[in-house]
């Protein structure tokens, strides 16, 4: 058995079980695997190999440690296709299976598929008149994660909010010109009078 850890930016490492646990954390000692990004705490958590069966527990931290998206509390038993996350970092159990090419660790399973938030819906106007606004032009989507990962759907809804947002304020911005009252006209002859 052993776990396949991938951080944030797609590096996977591969770290076997020469004992019965492992613990990582960003501590510099103590831990068997360090983790080193600031959102991991110093022992974050342990995977315990007893009678071929692995459990996750976490050790107090700040962050928390999910097992396919659920915060754990306590051990918890992994099975076949769990997927572990520990800050930006999503870790895996694997089999020994001899068939993996050397140097390659295995793929990682795929998280969980994120809520998506609400739209925010912008006020309607006081006024009874109706107001045609033109449609916003369409938003331009960024190009899809490769791998599907939790922190890049957390990171996709909430670029789409962002977007849902700022679209949202430009069309309350658009009706609110639209229904402002216009300045009143200047005096006839105010600027063509002279001095005496």
């Amino acid at each position: 058995m052993k776990l396949v850890i991938e951080d944030g930016s797609g590096t996977r490492s591969t770290v076997p079980f020469t004992g019965d646990e492992i613990t990582v954390g960003r501590a510099a000692e103590g831990v068997t695997f360090r983790l080193g990004e600031r959102n991991v705490s110093r022992r974050h958590a342990r995977f315990v190999l007893a009678g071929g069966t692995v459990f996750v527990e976490d050790l107090g931290s700040a962050t928390g440690t999910r097992v396919n998206g659920e915060r754990i509390t306590g051990k918890r038993r992994l099975r076949g296709g769990d997927l572990v996350q520990i800050g930006d970092y999503d870790v895996a159990v694997v089999e020994d299976a001899g068939a993996e090419p050397p140097g390659a660790p295995p793929p990682l399973p795929s998280a969980p598929a994120p809520r998506a938030a609400p739209a925010p819906v912008a006020p309607e106007p006081e006024q009874a008149e109706t107001v045609v606004v033109p449609a916003p032009p369409p938003a331009v989507a960024a190009p899809a994660a490769p791998a599907a990962r939790s922190s890049s759907g957390f990171r996709a809804a909430l670029l789409a909010g962002a977007v849902a947002l700022a679209l949202g304020a430009g069309a309350g911005w658009l009706v609110g010109r639209l229904l402002a009252p216009d300045p009143p006209p200047a005096p006839a002859g105010a600027s063509a009078q002279r001095a005496p």
